[in-house]
This record gives C-alpha cells, structure tokens and sequence, in this order.
C-alpha cells in the first residue's frame, strides 16, 4: 500500500473530470470545479493583460516611453494595477491547492510567495530619476529592497515554468477531453509554454551578461515569460466543456484523437 503524497512527489494521475451525465445535472462538486477552472482561466487573463495594460496605459495617462522592465511601471501612474495584478495573482497561488500535498501544491505555494514579494518589494528606481522612495526603501535601503524584488521575481518566473511543465504532464496522462483537440495537443500546447518561460529566462541571463540589449532586455524576457504562462494558465482553466456543460452529443476520445490526427 502506498503511503501518503508528500510536498515533493510529483501526481501520477491526471485530474479527473466529471462525465457528461454528471455536466447535465450538475451538483455542488460540478459547480465549485467551475468555479476553480473560472479563476484560473482568469488569472491566465490577467497575465496576458498586465505587460499591455502597464505599456499602453502609461502612454494613455503620461505619454511616456517604453521602460526598462515591467516593474519600473511601479513608479508611472500604472503603480495600481501593477502592485494589484501581483497581488491578485500571489494569493490565488497560495490558495488554488493549498489542501493538496504534492509537487504542484509546493510549486504554487512557493511562486505565490514570490508573486506577493515582487509586489510589495520594488525595484530600484529608474537611472535619473527624481522619485521619493517608498517608506519601505528608506527603512530598509533602495537596493536591499531591489534586490529582494529581483530575487522573487526570479523565483516567481521559474516556478511558473516548472508548473506550465507539469500542466503538460497532467494533460497528457487524461482519459476523458476536456475540449475538441486530444491531450496530445495539450501536452504540447503547455510545454510550449513552458519552453517560453525557460527561453525568456535565458534570453534575459544572456543579455544583461552581455550587455546586447541592455536598455530593454528585461521587459522583453519578462514580458514573454508572463504572456506564456498566461497562455498556459487561461487555457488550462478554460475547460469549456465543463464550463458550459455538454453539448447534446459528444464523440468518444479515440474518435476525436483520429479526427485531430487526419
């Protein structure tokens, strides 16, 4: 007999999914999964947003010019819907699985952490300028302060790229769709993802050591590190089968697979 999952075990299983019957009469089960599957599809959307929303409502409100890095929106008048997307975000993570006691539960838990930390330690202000610092940095010094940011951050984007990773493990392993195209392409679609981040990652380590690109580097490595994992993110709650329910008849898996295959 097996004995209970630990925080460093990885799920061997995929998430079961109710059947059709179950979708057409739904019971509490059926709707508090929709509720889950919503919210996350949601933060998935709040991801995409953000980089748009910072760079486009700074130019709407101030006319200003494309920044170094997303954070640096903290001191535009985007401060709020930066600082309150990060929050957003952190607390769904540190809540979405916090019942469960697997790898996934340790990896949400932890970018969750991160998520809140980037968004309550800022980065340092940019080079010239005139900003006062926040109580925070005259407490604790303006580059003590950036350097706790950063490492979240850091933390925050790896540990969304380990997740979108697991997500294409998960999606694999189904038995039942969860949509028109097979777990195959699921499991595709969230490594791609996961390769985004891992790529943004990279890009970002190679570019401040050498120092190419050095002006933007940041925002474009962080940028396509947040719309990957709000790709994964809103697509993997995006369940429009059990969101919706059934439609009135639904073709087996190994049909769909063979159809998607042709």
């Amino acid at each position: 007999m097996e004995g209970p999952m630990g925080f460093l075990d990885a799920r061997a299983d995929a998430p079961h999914r109710p059947s059709p019957q179950q979708l057409s009469n739904p019971d509490a089960g059926v709707l508090y999964l929709r509720s889950y599957l919503l919210m996350r599809a949601v933060i998935g959307f709040v991801g995409l947003a953000l980089p748009v929303l910072l760079v486009l409502g700074d130019v709407a409100l101030e006319g200003g010019k494309l920044l170094g890095s997303l954070s640096e929106y903290f001191y535009t008048g985007m401060r709020d819907v930066f600082v309150g997307a990060l929050c957003v975000t952190g607390l769904f993570l540190l809540t979405y699985k916090v019942f469960e006691r697997h790898l996934d539960n340790l990896l949400s838990t932890v970018a969750g952490v991160a998520a809140l930390g980037v968004a309550l330690f800022h980065t340092d202000r940019p080079k010239g300028s005139t900003i006062p610092l926040t109580p925070l940095q005259e407490r604790l010094g303006e580059a003590p302060v950036a350097a706790v940011h950063y490492t979240c951050a850091a933390v925050f984007i790896v540990s969304l790229g380990v997740i979108s990773l697991y997500f294409g493990l998960s999606e694999g392993k189904r038995t039942e769709l969860t949509g028109r195209l097979s777990p195959t392409f699921w499991r595709r679609f969230h490594f791609t993802c996961a390769a985004g981040i891992g790529v943004a990652v990279v890009f970002i380590a190679i570019t401040e050591l050498s120092g190419r690109f050095d002006d933007y580097s940041l925002i474009i490595g962080e940028t396509l590190a947040i719309l990957s994992f709000g790709a994964s993110w809103l697509m993997k709650g995006l369940e429009l089968r059990v969101l919706l329910g059934p439609k009135p008849a639904e073709e087996p898996l190994e049909a769909q697979e063979a159809a998607t295959a042709g």
